[in-house]
């Protein structure tokens, strides 16, 4: 692994797999799970309908009321299902809408493209820097 260590480097004894890369942070759970609810509302309702009528259904079964128990099961099956259409449904809405945008972006040619921008930024900022230092020194 000689090929992979560099010396009088920081991290040395690293492999290139494991340098650390600016770029993107990634998205927490909680952060991806509020974006997914916000861009399809109905399947978190769905879920939270389908696990409240399955709590009932259990505690209704649970206080011996078996007939009562057999209602939530069969209001339970009918809510599970329409989540998984709402899901479906979403997800081809979704995929289809993403594929009105053209080709995808990868991360590479997304950070290559924030590295021109900011050198395309500092250039111009330089070029300023230049001309003031120009107009000052006549």
């Amino acid at each position: 692994w000689p090929s992979t260590r560099r010396a009088g480097v920081s991290g040395v004894g690293t492999m290139a797999s494991q340098v650390k890369r600016p770029g993107p942070r990634p998205e927490t759970f909680s952060q991806r799970l509020f974006r997914k609810s916000f861009q399809d509302p109905l399947v978190p309702i769905g879920c939270l309908l389908t696990g409240g009528v399955l709590g009932g259904g259990l505690y209704t079964l649970y206080t011996g009321q078996a007939g009562l128990s057999q209602k939530f099961m069969r209001a339970r099956i009918l809510a599970q299902g329409v989540t998984v259409v709402v899901l479906c449904t979403g997800t081809v809405m979704l995929g289809n809408e993403a594929m009105k945008g053209g080709p995808r972006e990868t991360l590479e040619q997304k950070m290559m493209r924030e590295r021109m921008e900011d050198r395309k930024r500092k250039e111009a900022e330089l070029a300023a820097a230049a001309a003031v230092a120009s107009t000052k020194a006549r």
